[in-house]
């Protein structure tokens, strides 16, 4: 008997799930990219150029023609006595000059798009140009050390309570570091930032998985990455309408504290509780599963049902921690599969990292380009959801990762917005694939290792990847550069997860004795297994007990 056998009796999706996804995993998933994104807004750098006191009186075109030298008017003047500007004589004369020298009195920024940003704030231009994408790598940085802590504690006191512990910190963090002044300070936050967002969207995502049926976890991850994809699309026109970063930073910081009021009616995962051993308070929640759904249950039944599995799982663990061979990653089928996804979430992240801040390099106005990326998300999310829940999970992300390859060696031939159709053409397959890779680590990890396993994967993944706000710096040498490390990367990934099994309509592994024997009877070229509908579940309860 799996978890998953009592969850069918008391509703695998019905209005309670349903209410839960309206209500819960939309409104989140919509929130999220808000935090996630909204960074390379807040640290955009406009048209700069020197500050010259003098020439304030002067408008913008007249004051760069007189201070900007045409070989780097961004970051040197003219040396030059300025007071006498006015005087032309005076001014071909010194325009004439070779002697250049770098800003002496700061910067002033272009206002077309932005009042202010933090690389305005902090005048990360010039000789500190480098600094933005330093941000952003720190914010990896976050990643990296904040996913395993937050997994383990998400294993240990439970999905609801770590989320909104995240929400109340990523919310906090993104307030206070729109207020400061001490650049270090603002990297400081920043990085705690960054260390709270992928466990908030791994809470939320399993949390889900483990209330519904197999056969709808493909449903609920669409759902996900759809209104991801949403919120990503309206992420540059709130960051357009706020001109500055201090109200976006604080858009997205009372978004965050909104999410508090789940307190009140998100439910825990009952399977959690099982894992744990805390049957009544299971059974409660199944109960009220089962009564949303009009599914009539006895308590006293659900209860030895569950505590049925809960033995079983203890016992295992127990056999387990005899074992001198027990832990993640000393199975050999389990430490396979663990490495792979973790290649996959490194090739994502990646692509759709460096697809995004590759914007820079592309022409055009960065919120349009922003939203054309974003928006070629939707039919990518569709596509794959069609795929991974009619052909499975393997071959629609392995397929997905090789044709990503392919196209990102089309710049290379530089045609006509070849780098532009690269993009968007990839952006396309990553978010599809984003949404499988996350779906296989959900289904191939073990209830008591699962946050822990995904959040270890994608730290391991996050360490591969720091440098990926640094792929901008190779379009100053090609602009096909930034795609042909892409298109590698997703190459060898394509190939390598083929060698994951099929989990479509699969039971959750709940112990890594279950994992461990997971896919052995697949073979390679398996594409798909036929889901057992609810009507072939069994409802009697002597054929339940026979079972058991």
């Amino acid at each position: 008997m799996e978890f998953e056998d009592i969850l069918v009796q008391v509703g695998g999706y019905g209005r309670f799930q349903r209410h839960l996804t309206i209500f819960f995993l939309i409104p989140v998933s919509c929130v999220l990219p808000c935090f996630w994104m909204n960074f390379i807004f807040m640290v955009s750098v406009p048209d700069h150029w020197c500050h010259v006191p003098e020439l304030s009186n002067l408008s913008i075109a007249q004051q760069r023609m007189l201070i900007s030298p045409p070989g780097n008017p961004s970051c040197s003047m003219y040396n030059m006595n300025y007071s006498q500007v006015l005087d032309a004589e005076s001014f071909m004369e010194a325009n004439n000059t070779d002697v250049i020298i770098p800003c002496i009195h700061g910067w002033q920024y272009d206002k077309q798009n932005y009042d202010a940003t933090a690389s305005t704030k902090f005048d990360l231009v010039c000789d500190k140009s480098h600094y933005p994408s330093l941000l952003l790598t720190l914010q990896n940085v976050g990643s990296l050390i904040g996913t395993p802590i937050y997994g383990i504690l998400s294993d240990k006191y439970g999905r609801k309570l770590l989320f909104l512990i995240l929400a109340i910190i990523v919310s906090s963090t993104e307030i206070a570091s729109v207020l400061v002044n001490d650049f270090i300070i603002f990297a400081v936050l920043r990085t705690i930032n960054g260390s709270v967002l992928p466990s908030m969207f791994t809470s939320a995502f399993i949390l889900i998985s483990e209330i519904v049926a197999p056969e709808m976890r493909a449903h609920m991850n669409g759902v996900i990455n759809c209104s991801w994809t949403f919120g990503l699309c309206v992420l540059p026109l709130v960051a357009y309408f706020s001109r500055t970063w201090v109200i976006l930073g604080a858009v997205s910081a009372g978004s965050g504290f909104c999410i508090l009021i789940y307190y009140f009616f998100l439910p825990e995962s009952p399977s959690w509780f099982v894992s744990q051993g805390r049957y009544e308070e299971a059974a409660t929640i199944m109960m009220k599963i089962a009564k949303a759904n009009g599914k009539t249950q006895d308590h006293d039944y659900i209860l030895k049902q569950l505590q049925t599995l809960g033995d079983k799982i203890k016992q295992t663990k127990d056999e387990e921690k005899k074992d001198p061979q027990s832990g993640l990653l000393k199975y050999p089928r389990l430490r396979r599969n663990f490495i792979i996804l973790s290649i996959c979430w490194t090739a994502f992240y990646v692509a759709y990292g460096g697809l995004t801040y590759n914007i820079v390099n592309l022409n055009g106005n960065e919120f349009l380009n922003f939203f054309l990326l974003s928006v070629v998300e939707v039919p990518g999310n569709l596509t794959f959801w069609f795929f991974m829940d009619r052909y499975g999970r393997r071959w629609s992300a392995a397929i997905g990762f090789l044709l990503i390859g392919i196209i990102c060696f089309l710049p290379i031939l530089n045609f006509n917005s070849s780098d532009i159709a690269a993009s968007m053409l990839s952006k396309f397959l990553i978010s599809g694939i984003f949404m499988i890779t996350d779906q296989q680590g959900s289904e191939l990890f073990p209830t008591v290792f699962r946050t822990f396993g995904i959040g270890t994967g994608k730290t391991v993944a996050t360490a591969a990847t720091l440098f990926i706000p640094y792929i901008t710096v190779l379009g100053e040498y090609g602009k096909a550069l930034p795609f042909v490390l892409v298109g590698v990367t997703c190459l060898i990934t394509g190939v390598l997860a083929t060698f994951l099994p099929e989990t479509l309509n699969e039971n959750l592994p709940q112990t890594i004795t279950d994992a461990e024997a997971f896919g052995k009877d697949q073979k390679y070229f398996s594409i798909t297994r036929k889901a057992k509908t609810e009507k072939e579940w069994p409802h009697d309860t002597n054929e339940i007990s026979v079972r058991l």
